[in-house]
């Protein structure tokens, strides 16, 4: 764990229109590998150790309070947009009396990782700096701020993009636009911003040459990784922090000791967990909160979302996995599909074009090939012959089905719910089953067959007829 800096406040600036996202939704609630893009500073602001976590909204305020409410974090509303050194005044309340650093970043900033912010506010505490700043260099700095030296290599201001010379847009060093900066000091310098002549916002990069001016220590603290300080303004940027994040998920759990047969093809959300020795195949995708146990193996095209997944298990082609629970060594697929509330025990298996929806199969039981298990509770040892199903719906409310241990569903029987099938009772093929059937018996609810000699002779005749 990185070392926790004293008394840290986060500061997130996630105020911004996103006009060029050109959608409803607030840009930092983008989704990115499973989470809005807004919580992954908030994941490296915990991991840093950060005592307060303030976040700056805007457009769609409500929105991105929401998606956070389970965060440790304040808010601070930007009615006006009126530039970063605006926003950041907004937060003046909620840090009264914070003499701490305060990291300043941005809710569109994904990828920067929590080594690179540990580096930066070490760099703070170790250089006894009052300003420090992250810089990268980028092989095409596009329109991020330049870094402005002197002659000795210090920092003496940043220039936005719009505002540079063509001199100045050649720098390469940018700025990402993320700072540690002393509480005691930040808001004397946002105070002293003047608004630019061009768009009246008051930028908080200005606060680099006022402490300069007041003498104060200003330090740099250079990305190893470039990567880290792209931003995201638009869905082409957004594509690419996803590349970017799924290599890094990938590599991890590669490192892990899980085998990945094509990376490439192989999606993995940020907050999924795989265990050792389990093998992914091309086209997989495990998204949303999914748990994979150990020696799992899970085949082409197969996709599980916010799903537990025990050891030994085998997830064969093709299969559609959510909300569910599997047993340790069940065997599921191809082409199968498990529905929200699934519940499947060890060892049960869940085969070709069988469909499963709020409903548990306890230990050993065994649905092979195309079949309906919905809102049903079976118990261990239980055989559903092909084409059987519970018909759960009544046309305007659900009911249960339940069958016990042992017992055996013949091909293309219907059990209409609510109705129950003792245990070690048998289920005759065909059946439309209305009635509980007794432990042990033979429930047949079947027509007679009748055989009429000579029919299709006799139709053909009436056919011929003028």
């Amino acid at each position: 764990m990185p070392r926790a800096p004293r008394n840290l406040a986060l500061l997130i600036l996630a105020a911004g229109e996103g006009t060029r996202m050109k959608s409803s939704l607030p840009k930092t609630l983008h989704p990115l590998c499973g989470r809005p893009m807004i919580r992954y500073p908030l994941e490296s602001a915990r991991a840093l150790g950060a005592e307060h976590k303030i976040v700056v909204v805007g457009r769609g305020a409500e929105r991105v309070c929401e998606a956070l409410e389970h965060e440790d974090a304040s808010f601070a509303v930007q009615h006006e947009r009126r530039g970063t050194g605006h926003a950041v005044a907004q937060a003046r309340s909620l840090l009264e009396g914070h003499t701490g650093p305060v990291l300043i970043l941005y809710g569109d900033m994904p990828l920067l990782q929590t080594r690179s912010l540990e580096a930066l506010v070490s760099h703070h505490e170790e250089t006894a700096s009052t300003l420090t700043l992250l810089t990268a260099r980028m092989p095409d700095a596009g329109h991020y701020g330049r870094i402005v030296r002197q002659p000795d290599g210090r920092i003496a201001r940043i220039v936005e993009f719009r505002d540079a010379s063509p001199a100045e847009r050649a720098i390469q060093e940018m700025n990402p636009g993320v700072y540690v900066v002393d509480g005691s000091k930040l808001f004397a310098w946002v105070d002293q911003l003047e608004p630019n002549e061009g768009n009246g916002e008051y930028y908080l990069t200005d606060i680099v040459e006022l402490a300069i001016r007041a003498g104060d220590r200003v330090e740099t603290c250079e990305l190893s990784d470039w990567n880290d300080a792209c931003g995201i303004n638009s869905r082409l940027d957004l594509a690419h922090a996803e590349a970017i994040l799924r290599e890094r998920i990938n590599t991890h759990w590669m490192l892990e000791g899980v085998t990945f047969e094509n990376p490439a093809l192989i999606r993995v959300d940020a907050d999924v967990e795989i265990g050792r020795d389990t093998i992914l195949a091309a086209g997989v995708a495990l998204r949303g909160i999914t748990r994979v146990g150990e020696r799992c193996r899970i085949a082409e095209g197969s996709v599980l979302e916010d799903s537990e997944l025990a050891d030994d298990c085998w997830i064969k082609p093709h299969c559609a996995i959510e909300e569910a629970r599997i047993g340790p060594g069940v065997v599921v697929g191809p082409s199968a599909h498990l529905r929200p509330g699934t519940d499947l025990g060890p060892d049960v298996r869940v085969g070709n074009f069988v469909e499963v929806k709020n409903s548990t199969l306890a230990a050993g039981s065994k649905a092979d090939h195309l079949s309906y298990i919905g809102d049903a509770d079976l118990g261990s040892g239980i055989t559903i012959g092909c084409g059987a199903i519970t018909v759960n719906y009544s046309g305007w409310e659900k009911s249960r089905t339940a069958i016990g241990d042992g017992a055996f569903i013949g091909c293309n029987s219907n059990l209409i719910a609510p109705v129950r099938v003792e245990s070690g009772a048998y289920v005759a093929a065909g059946s439309t089953i209305t009635e509980p059937v007794p432990a042990g018996a033979l429930g047949i609810a079947r027509a007679r067959q009748r055989n009429i000699e000579g029919w299709r002779e006799q139709r053909e005749a009436r056919e011929k007829k003028p």
